[in-house]
């Protein structure tokens, strides 16, 4: 492994040092159409201006082509009579491979015949002018130690933390990683991570491939009214268009799986395209030879088709599936830790799937959209005593899940009068099943759950929101409502019970310099693992006592536009939580959980949980300019719900501190270099409860040991930094392009200690040592974890 290691990187510096011209392309094409973002008209003779470069005009049918395109990134000007400007940042050109741009100019409010000269490189969303951040593809591909993987990216936002460094949780400004929702072209998906969380949305690898994003509006807070069932975020991913002029492919190797993409025309007409791609990981074959004890693989294939008519209609249709496998290595048992680890670790399988579709009437005044989908996502857990898979007798635990949903939301959008108005209605069907054995410890002792629950549930909402602004431009407000409801039970089934106001403005003091407001109520059902719970008499103990989640939220700040393309932001916000499920069992909020694998939230549960989040935000972000990039952020919150008693305590979320700098440089010959510091202060865990944890029956049971929530969040683990550094190079060739990058993870090898594992001690045979005193516990002992190591990798991106 290390020899094969050292080949690949000497191959990695041989090629960096060819000379850069010997096949060099230094130029490219861009070429698009320009619409009306509302209506979807095409806009003739728009000029389209790439930023110190060439320029051109679009034709009768919208479309334009501007030739003799300096590869790399540069950014793109869209101008018209009547529209707002639009700047595009980022483009990047690829030699022989034409790029595709299109672009979506906003009506102005303004006299026709004034024009816009130029975008500016930081625009507000309308309906949420505050709380969204905006990812292009580029921020997600050169992020040092992300390797390619959004979530890693988001990661390092102001307002968002995460829990140990081997899982892609988002925690949003206090709130747990179920409270994310995801969407794709408006399409809403389950999970963007392999081996995700049922009950929660974390995982250990991205599912969402980089090759198709357009880029990500990340909201924090204010969202749509459109977007429900969300309290933290809400993440909305742009994929790409196919090229409609040709065929193309690309293959990539990264640090952990390999992949292919294909893209071209539905047909000579040009007005239909599709993408599609399938990617494997190899990290089971790199855990298997460092000797790990648990051997992951993932599979994923993705697609999108996109139809446009000159009728005046679209077709988008997306589709996502997943294929995970988690195994043991059980010939890695030499160490303590390896055989801890083979003891408490399951065998997990998980799929997952979304077929979804939007269609799109562009009317007069804007667009009616009809949006349908189907997600199904499957698990299976298991463990068997001592790792006796054949033997039925040593079943410790095993949970079969299906969660089938289909989703239908119909959405009017316009523009009338200088107002943006957006409203419609949404319905869901839920199917749940859960075949469930596992062992349980309760304050009544050692005890199991079995039960076979089955349960259809519908789901309903209404939404409407408006838009202007106000005063030369100066003032933004926008105003929105939804109402949800649920067959559930009787209290969720009227919508008026969960009314979720919302309001947001913005007000430009200058036109650099502006202050920004939000406040609203926002909703969320329970996880589907709590709502179907079943006794094993088959009761369905949670159904009358659930409710709609809630969450009061205010957002109040600024932002400043300083030269260079930089934007100073200072947000501060406040939440308050209520009706949030409390687990009666184990006497804690279902908040706290969530930074486990497998599943959370299937136990007796009422909705007598509270909680509140605050702090503030400082982000200071620079999009390219004279070949400097980069962002800066930190983040100061408290995040607590109650307990038993009532009493707040710190949430397993409560990092006080979190600052991130990411910096990178753009150098001649398409070398970039890219470094990122991360910090955060230590986040909280629950003790073990000793006594009970060395009964020989509860250990045996569970194979590990019993948290005492009468000390709940009570210690914390150290606060930690993080180095990650990472070097691209690329190469522009006449039919294709090559990029090679080195990305170091950690590259200080800085460790972090973790809340301690709990084991068993030992004679020197390897059997566990009975207490003289009481001869039915064990001996135990607390041994400390680590978090973090050195992650070097080298990745290789090929374009055709």
């Amino acid at each position: 492994m290390h020899m094969a290691r050292s080949y690949f990187l000497a191959f990695f510096l041989g090629i960096c040092l060819l000379p850069s011209g010997l096949w060099a392309q230094s130029t490219g094409q861009l070429y698009g159409t320009v619409y009306d973002d509302i209506n979807g008209e095409v806009l003739p003779f728009a000029e389209v201006l790439v930023d110190g470069g060439p320029s051109a005009i679009s034709d009768v049918n919208g479309d334009y082509r501007i030739e003799e395109v300096p590869v790399g990134l540069v950014d793109v000007s869209v101008v018209f009579i009547g529209y707002e400007g639009q700047t595009i940042t980022e483009v990047r050109i690829l030699g022989d491979k034409a790029t595709k741009l299109d672009a979506y100019l906003t009506a102005s409010i303004k006299e026709l015949d004034e024009v816009v000269i130029q975008g500016k490189p930081f625009e507000k969303i309308e309906e949420s002018p505050l709380s969204v951040r905006v990812i292009g593809t580029d921020e997600i591909e050169r992020f040092p130690g992300g390797n390619r993987d959004v979530s890693r990216v988001i990661q390092s936002l102001p307002g968002v933390s995460t829990g140990v460094s081997y899982r892609n949780d988002i925690i949003v400004r206090g709130g747990s990683p179920n409270e994310n929702r995801f969407y794709i072209d408006g399409i809403e998906i389950p999970t963007i991570n392999h081996f995700t969380t049922q009950g929660a949305s974390g995982g250990s690898n991205g599912y969402i491939n980089v090759d198709f994003i357009k880029g990500v509006d990340f909201y924090s807070g204010a969202f749509p009214a459109s977007r429900g069932n969300a309290l933290s975020s809400i993440m909305a991913f742009t994929f790409k268009e196919g090229s409609t002029e040709r065929f193309r492919s690309r293959f990539t190797l990264g640090a952990t799986e390999a992949g292919l993409s294909f893209e071209g025309p539905l047909s000579k007409k040009k007005n239909g395209s599709f993408i599609m791609s399938y990617r494997r990981s190899y990290q089971q074959l790199l855990f298997k030879a460092f000797g790990l004890p648990f051997l992951p693989t993932y599979n994923d294939l993705q697609f999108k088709i996109y139809q446009r008519w000159p009728s005046g209609h679209d077709l988008t249709v997306i589709g996502l599936g997943a294929l995970d496998q988690f195994d043991l290595n059980l010939d890695a048992n030499e160490t303590e830790e390896q055989r801890y680890l083979l003891g408490s670790l399951p065998y997990f399988r998980q799929a997952n799937y979304t077929l979804g579709m939007r269609y799109r009437k562009f009317l007069k005044q804007g667009n009616l959209a009809v949006v349908l989908s189907q997600t199904q996502v499957n698990n299976n857990n298991f463990k068997y005593q001592d790792n006796a898979n054949d033997d039925p007798t040593a079943l410790v635990f095993d949970l079969r899940s299906k969660e089938i949903e289909q989703r239908l939301r119909i959405e009017h959008n316009l523009r009338t009068k200088g107002w943006k108005i957006v409203y419609g209605l949404n319905a869901e069907g839920s199917n749940y099943q859960n075949d469930v054995v596992y062992p349980t410890y309760t304050s009544s002792g050692l005890g199991s759950s079995f039960y076979n629950a089955s349960y259809y549930t519908v789901y309903y909402g209404f939404f409407a929101q408006s838009s202007r602004r106000f005063f030369d431009n100066r003032l933004l407000l926008s105003l929105g409502l939804r109402l949800d409801g649920s067959s559930f039970n009787s209290s969720m089934s009227n919508p008026f019970n969960q009314v979720s106001p919302r309001a947001a403005l913005s007000y430009a003091v200058t036109d650099k310099f502006n202050v920004n407001l939000s406040g609203g109520r926002f909703t969320q059902r329970p996880p589907n693992t709590t709502m179907g719970y079943e006794d094993s008499s088959g009761n369905r103990v949670n159904q009358e006592r659930l409710r709609f989640i809630l969450c009061d939220q205010v957002g109040i700040g600024w932002d400043l536009e300083l030269p260079g393309k930089t934007l100073l932001s200072v947000e501060g916000f406040f939440k308050s939580y209520s009706r949030y499920p409390f687990l009666l069992q184990e006497g804690i909020s279902l908040a706290n959980l969530g930074a486990e694998y497998g599943i959370v939230g299937d136990a007796p549960a009422d909705a007598s949980s509270k909680g509140r989040a605050y702090g503030m935000e400082v982000s200071i972000q620079r999009k390219l300019h004279k070949r400097l990039f980069g962002q800066i952020s930190y983040t100061l919150a408290r995040s607590e719900f109650t307990d038993g008693s009532g009493t707040y305590r710190p949430s397993s979320w409560d990092r006080r501190h979190v600052a991130s700098v990411n910096i990178g440089w753009k150098l001649p010959k398409s070398w970039d270099i890219g470094g990122r510091i991360g910090y955060a202060s230590g986040s909280p865990y629950t003790p073990y409860d000793l006594a009970t944890s060395s009964l020989i029956d509860v250990y045996d049971a569970l194979g590990e040991g019993v948290l005492d929530y009468s000390q709940l969040n009570a210690v914390r683990i150290a606060s930690g930094y993080q180095l990650d550094i990472r070097i691209d190079k690329r190469w522009y060739f006449k039919s294709w392009s090559m990029n090679l990058y080195f990305d170091v993870r950690n590259a200080t090898n800085a460790v972090v200690a973790r809340e301690p594992d709990l084991l068993l001690q030992l004679d020197p045979n390897g059997n566990a040592l009975i207490d003289p005193n009481d001869p039915s516990r064990y001996l135990l002992k607390s041994v400390a974890e680590e978090d973090g190591f050195l992650q070097p990798s080298i990745g290789l991106i090929l374009d055709f």
